[in-house]
Formats: C-alpha cells, structure tokens, sequence
C-alpha cells in the first residue's frame, strides 16, 4: 500500500453568478390582491394625474421666461456681451423644499437650447476648489453619448475648460452654470467664482442662474459692488406657494372626481403643517397619501370609496363579514335604527341592506358635489368682503365647514351675513350673478330650483327702488299726552315698523334666502352624513402620530417595551412592570431609573442590574463585580445620559440626577 497515493485538486471554473448580479424573487405582498388595495391604488391614481398636471403648469411661465432669456444670450454674438456675465435670479420663496422639482424642470427646459449645463445642489460652493472641480467635471462629461469621462476631477481646471471650449463647442453655445441655492453658499468663494468666470468672459459665454429664496437685496449684502458690476442681471418671479397650494386643494380636495375627501382634524392638521412649517406642496401631498393609506388600509369596507359607476360592482363582492362590519358604523348603524323605528321593521337582512348602503352611497356622492360647489359660492360672496371674517382663501371656508359642529352658529359667519347687508345693489347683483355661474357648473337637480329661485330673487332687486316709501302716518302726533310707560311702546312700535325701501326689503329677503335655504341647508358637516366614514378621513391624532410623531414617547415605548420595535419573542413582558434579563441593557437601566427618585445612587442602581442579569448572586450583595458586568453597566449609563434622562450631580459624586 505505500506505492498508493491519492491526489486531491482543486479545479477552479467559471460559472454564472456574478457579483452583484444575483436574480433576487421578491414575494409579492398579501395586500396587493385584497380590495382595500384596489380602491387606494385607484384613487391615489387620480391624485398623481391631477398633481402632475398642476406640476407641468405651475412653473410653465417662469420656465417659458428663463427659455427666452437663455435662448437671447445664445444668438448674441461673444463680443456684444461686454464681458459680462449674463445672471438669472430665480427668485423661490422662503424656506421652500420644492426647489428641486422647479430647478429639475428648468433643466430638462435647457436641454434643447444647450446641452453643456452644471448644477450645484449641496454646500459643495463654500470650497473654491471643490466648487470648480465640480461645475468644471460636469459642463466637459455633459455628453451622455459617451459613457467614458473625458477628464478626471482632479485635472478639471478653467484652463482645461478653456481648451475643451475652445476645441468642442460653437462660439455662441453658452455654458450654464445653476447654483440652487445663493444663501447657503459662501460669499467669499462666491465672490473668486465669479471673478475667475469674467476673467474667462471674452473667450467662453457663461450663463449664471442663482436660486435665491428670500430677496434680490442677498446679492448686494452677499457680494461687493466690483463683482455685481461685472453681472447682467435678470430676475425671474415664481409663483408663491400659497398659491400653488390652493391650485392643488382645488384639483384634489374640492374636486368632485376623487371620492377620498379629508376633513376635520385631519384637514387642519396638514394646512397647519404646510403655513407654519415648510411651505412645501410635496411634502403636503406626502402627508396627504399617509392620511389616505391610514384610511384604506386593512379595512375592505373603505373599498366602498369609488365613483359612483362602480358602487354596485364593489357591493356585489361585500362578504358577511363585511357587512357585518357596515352595520356597525356609527352613522350607518344611526340611520338603520331610525329607519327600522319609521317604518315598525325589526331587522333588515343583508340583502335589503346592501340596496340601503347603495342608495346612502349616492346620497353622499351626491351631498359632496352639492357641499362643495354651495361652497365655493360661499368663498366667492363672502371672501371680498371688509376685513374677510372667514378668510380670503377657499381652503380656509372649507376648513370652517368641516370642522365648526355647525355653521349657523359660527360668529365669524353670522358677521358675514350682516355685512351683506351694506352692500350696494350693484355690488350685490354682480356677487349674486357670479353666485348662478358657478351653480351651473353642478348638474344636480336640486341646484337647479335653487339657480331657478335666486334669479327670480335678483329680478326682484334689479327692478327694486331705493326710494323709501313715506306713506305711513306718523303714530305719535304732538297734541297727545301718554305716559312714560305708553311712550316707551309707542316708541318701540315705531321701531319695528320704520320704512324700508323697496330694494332694502328685496336685500334683506335674498339674505335670509341664502341663509336659511342655501348655506344651512346644504354646507352641513360631512361628519353628520351616513356613510361618511367610508369616504372621510378626519382623525387628526392619528395623522399626526405618523407625520408629526414625539420622539419623546417614542424613546420612551422603546426603552420601556423593546418588544414594540425589536419584535422578538426575548423581549416579550408579561407585565408592564416587569424586567427580564434577557432585556437590552439599556432598557433594563432605563425601567430601573424609573423606579428611582430625583437623585439616583450609583451603587444601589448597580446592584439593582446585577440582580437582574445575574439571578444566581441575588441573594448577597456583590462586592467583587464581575469586570464585564460592570463595563455593560457603565455603557448603558453612558447610552442614558446621552439620550438625555439623566446626568451627573454636583451635590453628591455618587448619584446622578434624573432629568425627566
């Protein structure tokens, strides 16, 4: 056997994985099929189709404006420009996140004029090197026919620019240079920048294009007037955020063909965050789809919330269950027991339900479409008016009627009222003729009678007279004597029965007409309409958990319980006072520091964790601490008094004070 030997290789081949080319199955989720699902995908569908048409004509004119002026400097010749620069200041607004899909479109706009343009996004512009590296990089490499860089980053210098200007581009083709955002950037390096631009002025065309997001007056404060003088400045005007909001409130929210509708609370809570926050319509809308997922989600009975061509459809796949769950919504389970109690029925099975849930279906849809266009007539005759009690803008008369209990009894609405009362007859028959035109746009018949009866109102006080009839005898003549008694009731007769003018009389009457069968009758509370729940999101708490959440408490649910986050079976607590040791470390010091008072002993709060991660010595007092225990100890200590709970004593070395 000594002649036997066995040879053992390894014999390397090539096979088919490659590295980061691994064909990942991802499971598709449960809920992509459920009908909750459907009906989300659907309605977020027409959000994204209406946002995207407000997104393409908000900026049309300021991209339109910038086109012309890049598309001017590119048919001037190179020595009419005087070596100047020639700068675009696009003023953006204040504080204002949507600066990215402004600048972006402005881009893809440039495109077909020249294709050599950089963009600084980040604080890359406060290093003179890193800044000109950068904006250099990306004008040479701005060809996308080619995937191989032309130059590195660390050659690109404006003298190396100079020849590729030289050697690749036309004379007249300019170079924009975009720097998203001027405040943030830094005036010194700004003020070489541009000074390194004009000394290059007279052999290469530059086009500078600042975001600025306050006002022009940041260029004079930023930059000295030897800089400024070598810039031709145009400045360009976006619209103002509110009003874009407004275009996309009237697009989404007070748009009859999205059924999914947000009031209350809710509706409050994101204008709220939108006027003292961030002025930002992206992150509006973001809000908006957590309103709309915490809506839909889970819950098949919210699959209800479609147009009303496809309310049968979407009734017809209803299971028990979820009629089950139908019946037990407040305002439907209301308006059940109060139909059972009219018509002496006892209970009404599923079938005769569902016909029920239709009609209340329709009802609603067509309740919105009455609420929503009453109340832009409301908005267009009430926001004119002096020092505009309920607003100047729809949103804030939509806010008021979704969420005041009731209309009627809103002060700011009743001082309305009496200021229509001032109103000239010119003014009142042109709010009034606008009031009919914006009621033609609805095809209910209800609003017909109503269009029908308040031009008979404005015939009436179109032919009225504003003369005052004097007629009426006097009631108190000079010879008669009366008492004091009887004098205060003649005298109070006459105040109620004073002359009024034909036209006073028709003006008040049209008022009350408004009132009474207009505004109360149709601009009610969507909260107390049946089947509100299924189209109407209005739980603001909840909403503001997910967009505005306290990351206090949610420190304090995840040291207390790790079980909410971590999702292990370890950290389950059977109790909420309990403190098993398989807890994190810093867990079990943040329950134990709980337990404590004011002022906490180091040493009692050690011996404390050493009974609970090491259960054998519990019954003595440790004096010889095991190295590694303590060091656990000493970083979750460490761990607590960074996130802010505790911190050291100066009274006593060996405590520590509790924070909260």
């Amino acid at each position: 056997m000594d002649n036997v030997s066995v040879s053992k290789g390894v014999f390397a081949h090539k096979g088919r994985y490659k590295i980061g080319d691994r064909n990942r199955k991802h499971k598709q989720p449960d809920y992509l099929n459920e009908p909750w699902y459907f009906a989300y995908k659907e309605c977020w569908a027409s959000i994204e189709e209406a946002t995207e048409h407000i997104r393409s004509t908000m900026f049309q004119q300021i991209l339109k404006d910038i086109a012309s002026f890049v598309s001017k400097v590119k048919k001037k010749p190179l020595e009419s420009l005087e070596n100047e620069i020639q700068t675009a200041i696009v003023l953006t607004g204040i504080n204002v996140p949507d600066h990215a899909v402004m600048f972006t479109r402005i881009i893809s706009t440039l495109e077909p004029i020249t294709k050599h343009t950089a963009v600084i996004w980040d604080t890359s512009s406060n290093n003179m090197k890193h800044l000109l590296e950068e904006i250099i990089y990306q004008l040479i490499n701005s060809d996308k026919a080619s995937d191989e860089d032309k130059v590195k980053k660390s050659q690109c210098t404006m003298r190396a620019l100079n020849y590729w200007y030289q050697e690749h581009c036309e004379s007249n083709v300019p170079l924009v240079i975009i720097i998203t955002d001027f405040e943030s950037s830094s005036p010194l390096v700004l003020h070489d920048f541009i000074s390194v631009l004009s000394s290059y002025s007279s052999t290469m065309k530059f086009i500078l294009i600042f975001g600025i997001a306050t006002t022009l007056h940041a260029i004079h404060r930023s930059l000295s007037y030897d800089v400024t003088s070598k810039l031709n400045v145009q400045v360009f005007h976006s619209p103002t955020q509110i009003n874009i909001l407004s275009d996309v409130l009237e697009n989404i929210v007070f748009c009859t063909n999205i059924p999914f509708k947000l009031t209350g609370r809710a509706f409050q809570l994101l204008t709220d965050i939108f006027l003292f926050y961030d002025f930002s319509v992206e992150n509006f809308l973001q809000s908006y789809k957590v309103c709309m997922i915490q809506h839909f989600y889970a819950n098949d009975v919210n699959s209800l919330c479609c147009q009303p061509s496809e309310i049968k459809n979407r009734i017809s796949l209803l299971t028990d269950d979820h009629i089950a769950d139908l019946r037990m919504l407040p305002s439907i389970d209301n308006y059940i027991k109060k139909l059972q109690k009219e018509k002496n029925e006892e209970q009404i099975d599923n079938n005769k339900f569902k016909e029920i849930l239709a009609q209340l279906l329709m009802k609603f849809h067509r309740y919105m479409d009455c609420f929503l266009t009453v109340l832009k007539c409301l908005h267009n005759l009430m926001a004119p008016l002096p020092n505009s009690p309920m607003g100047k803008q729809l949103r804030e008369f939509y806010t008021t009627a979704v969420y005041a209990k009731d209309l009627k009894e809103s002060p700011q609405y009743k001082e309305c009222l009496q200021l229509l009362g001032f109103l000239s007859k010119s003014e009142l028959v042109s709010k009034l003729n606008s009031f009919v035109a914006i009621m033609e746009c609805s095809k209910d018949s209800v609003l017909e009678k109503v269009k029908t009866d308040l031009l008979a109102h404005i015939a009436t006080i179109e032919a009225a007279s504003l003369e005052i009839d004097t007629g009426t005898k006097d009631i108190l003549s000079t010879g008669e004597k009366l008492s004091r008694h009887q004098l205060k009731e003649k005298l109070l007769k006459m105040s109620q029965t004073h002359s009024r003018s034909p036209y006073k009389q028709a003006q008040l009457d049209v008022i009350e007409f408004l009132d009474q069968q207009i505004f109360i009758t149709f601009l009610i509370n969507p909260y107390h309409v049946p089947a509100n729940e299924i189209f109407c999101f209005h739980d603001g708490a909840l909403a503001k958990q997910h967009i505005r959440g306290s990351l206090r408490a949610a420190v304090h649910t995840g040291l207390n319980n790790p079980q909410v986050y971590l999702n292990c079976k370890c950290c389950k607590l059977e109790t909420e006072d309990a403190i098993p040791s398989s807890l994190p470390d810093l867990s079990i010091i943040y329950k134990l520091h709980l337990e404590s008072r004011k002022l906490i002993n180091m040493y009692d709060w050690l011996q404390a964790f050493l009974i609970i991660v090491d259960p054998k010595s519990e019954s003595k007092e440790q004096r010889d601490v095991d190295p590694k225990l303590q060091a656990r100890f000493t970083q979750a200590v460490a761990e607590l008094e960074f996130l802010g709970f505790i911190k050291s004593s100066r009274k006593k070395t060996d405590h520590v004070k509790r924070l909260m």
